[in-house]
C-alpha cells in the first residue's frame, strides 16, 4: 500500500473549503512536525499536546487570513504555533516571577490558614494608627462613616479624611509593590 502526501494546492484548498474532513487532511499532515518544534520550545510533552490543540483551533478560526500567495500553508502554521509557544514561554517567566516575589515577601508568620487574616492585619498594621480603626470598621466591618464618626466619638469630616488618607497610604504601598514586582520580572535570566 503505497500512501502518497498531499500536495501543497490540495492542502491550501482543504484549509479553504473549512469542512471538517478537509481539516483532518491538514492536521494528519502538519501536526507531528509542528508537536517536535513545541516539544522543542516547552519541553513538557503534556503542555505540547495542548498548545499543538491550541494551535489548530486558532488555525481554523484563522483560516480566511491565510493567503498562499505570501508564504507556504507549513510556514503560515509554523508561526502560529511557534507565537503560541513563546507566548506559554513568557506566561511561565512572569509566573517564575511572581512565584519567587511571593516567596521573598511572605513572612514565617503567615501560615496558609489565616492567609485571609493575616492578610488584613498586614494591611491594617501597615496604615498609621490613627487611620486603623477607621479602616477596620468601614472595610472590614461595614460601617457606613457615620457609624464610624459616632463608634469613635469622632467628627464626620475628620473620619472621611481619615479615610482617604488611609487610602492614599495604602495606594502608596502597593505601588511599592507593584515596583518591586515588575524589577523583580525584568531582573530575571532570559
Amino acid at each position: 500500500m503505497n500512501v502518497t502526501s498531499p500536495t501543497e494546492e490540495t492542502l491550501v484548498r482543504a484549509l479553504q473549503n473549512h469542512q471538517s474532513t478537509d481539516f483532518t487532511l491538514i492536521y494528519n499532515s502538519f501536526a507531528p512536525a509542528l508537536y517536535g518544534v513545541l516539544l522543542r520550545l516547552v519541553k513538557d510533552p503534556e503542555r505540547a499536546e495542548d498548545l499543538l490543540q491550541d494551535a489548530f483551533v486558532k488555525v481554523w478560526s484563522n483560516s480566511h487570513t491565510y493567503n498562499p500567495k505570501q508564504g507556504r500553508l507549513f510556514t503560515w502554521l509554523l508561526t502560529i504555533t511557534r507565537n503560541l509557544a513563546m507566548d506559554e514561554l513568557r506566561a511561565r517567566k512572569v509566573r517564575a516571577a511572581a512565584s519567587t516575589y511571593i516567596y521573598e515577601h511572605v513572612t514565617e508568620s503567615m501560615s496558609p490558614v489565616l492567609a485571609e487574616g493575616m492578610t488584613q492585619q498586614s494591611l491594617l498594621s501597615s496604615l498609621s494608627p490613627k487611620y486603623q480603626p477607621i479602616v477596620e470598621l468601614m472595610y472590614y466591618r461595614d460601617y457606613t462613616s457615620q457609624e464610624v464618626a459616632d463608634t469613635l466619638k469622632l467628627p464626620l469630616g475628620t473620619v472621611k479624611t481619615r479615610v482617604r488618607m488611609a487610602l492614599q497610604q495604602l495606594r502608596r504601598l502597593f505601588n511599592q509593590d507593584i515596583q518591586q514586582y515588575h524589577g523583580a520580572y525584568r531582573t530575571l535570566p532570559n
